[in-house]
């Protein structure tokens, strides 16, 4: 949150800045979404990307689950339709590079000015990456086969494919980069990062979508809320899980005093990596069943298409693998244990019968192994779940990506507990600050004689 003086009124500063996150985020957002792309028939495109929600298409299942997290942006050809993603993009890409490039490693390291200039080379990432994104969606978008007679771009309007791919690539671009500013507003003025909350109420608005064909049986449903409930339970567990190493700062004695000997803990979290692995692991599993039908199709491999289907036991432990090893890939490139046992050492820090050094390294990464398996196996269980739920609860796969797919509720419920955190710190600073006279001095008394 901005820093601000918030002696006055912390209800009040709580209020505004709800408000400020409700207007951005849920009023200008939600409208951005139904603004059209100019000559696009979005009722043909919501066709296609609503039609066939039971089959096993890859690209329809990639289609349906970029909606959801848009918030229903890409059915409705908003110029909202490629959503945050960029950014997220640029931003693991340059969390990547930052540990593998020693210049922007170094750039880091040089306190807020250093991280300001990454975030200026994310955002120009971001420029490019949306340049390109949005050029490759316009083509295609102009060139897709029509269905019953039906375009997606009316080819009247335009003389030549790239007058519309041109127009196109600046509208949809320029929608991105609002929604990105939209988000920082969010971010420095609202509550809780807002990158995050855009997501989540993406994700929160296309909800009603997913029960439109479920009709009025009151069981299912029950059994459906009950079942979320218990996901909930389990992703608050492990998203709140942490593995703490206590730590000792050395003692050093001069004259009649003692300096140092404080304590610490270093905090590991169970699922490090959040929801990193399983956006990795998605494209990869998306173009492995787009190859499988291929060499399915030229009868290279008959029946690789059907085992890497969705439902299939072979894309379940494919999909669950693949999580598995970008979890580990994940933390093993972002968490630099030699530079944290530097750290250590610098500020006089030990693990207890611990020698600093390597043994302190070997320690850690030990540790850091051992909690990683377990929330990589987390992430895996909550990722496949969808294909699980589908056969022993009545819904839908589209119900199941949505609800019961853990990585939506991941991100809602991992974001609802960050915002509770800021706000439990917005309280708390206030009520330090009010104990240390921060609101101002009070006023002097006047003087007089006492009656």
């Amino acid at each position: 949150m901005a820093d601000k003086d918030i002696s006055e009124s912390p209800v009040r500063e709580l209020l505004r800045r709800f408000f400020i996150t409700f207007l951005l985020g849920v009023v200008v957002y939600r409208l951005g979404v139904v603004v059209p792309i100019p000559g696009v028939d979005a009722g043909a495109l919501r066709s296609i990307v609503t039609a066939g929600s039971e089959s096993n298409d890859p690209l329809s299942a990639v289609l349906r689950y970029a909606d959801m997290f848009n918030g229903g942006a890409i059915q409705n050809a908003s110029i909202f339709g490629l959503g945050i993603t960029p950014y997220i993009s640029a931003s693991i890409i340059f969390q990547l590079l930052t540990f593998s490039i020693p210049s922007l490693k170094a750039l880091q390291k040089e306190g807020e000015g250093g991280r300001r200039k990454i975030n200026q080379y994310t955002r120009y990432a971001t420029l490019g990456i949306c340049l390109v994104q949005s050029a490759i969606a316009s083509y295609a978008l102009y060139f897709y086969p029509s269905s019953n007679g039906v375009t997606i771009v009316d080819q009247s309007q335009y003389t030549h494919w790239a007058i519309f791919t041109f127009q196109s690539t600046v509208v949809i671009t320029t929608g991105s980069m609002l929604l990105l500013w939209l988000c920082e507003q969010i971010t420095r003025f609202g509550i809780g990062n807002g990158v995050s909350v855009v997501i989540m109420i993406g994700i929160l608005s296309y909800m009603p979508v997913v029960f439109a064909g479920m009709g009025n049986n009151l069981g299912n449903l029950l059994l459906i809320m009950v079942f979320c409930l218990l996901i909930i339970a389990a992703i608050v567990v492990v998203v709140q899980a942490v593995r703490r190493i206590g730590l000792e700062q050395q003692r050093r004695v001069q004259g009649n005093k003692v300096y140092g000997g404080a304590q610490t803990t270093l905090p590991l979290k169970l699922n490090q990596a959040n929801v990193i692995p399983v956006i990795f692991a998605s494209p990869v599993m998306m173009v492995m069943a787009i190859a499988a039908q291929k060499l399915a199709a030229d009868g290279m491999i008959p029946g690789l298409d059907s085992m890497l289907a969705f439902g299939t036991p072979g894309h379940r432990y494919v999909y669950a693998g693949l999580i598995y090893a970008f979890t580990f890939f994940y933390i093993g490139i972002t968490f630099d244990l030699f530079d944290l046992s530097n750290h250590f050492k610098q500020a006089g820090f030990f693990v207890r019968g611990i020698k600093p050094g390597k043994n302190t390294v070997d320690y850690i990464a030990g540790i850091l192994k051992r909690i990683t398996f377990v929330g990589a196996i987390f992430l895996a269980a909550i990722a496949i779940m969808p294909e699980v739920a589908t056969t022993f609860l009545p819904v839908g796969n589209q119900v199941a990506n949505t609800l019961l797919g853990g990585t939506g509720l991941l991100i809602i419920v991992g974001v609802m507990i960050d915002i509770m955190q800021k706000v439990s710190t917005f309280l708390l600073a206030q009520q330090y600050q009010g104990l240390g006279g921060g609101g101002g001095a009070a006023p002097a008394r006047k003087s007089g004689k006492r009656f």
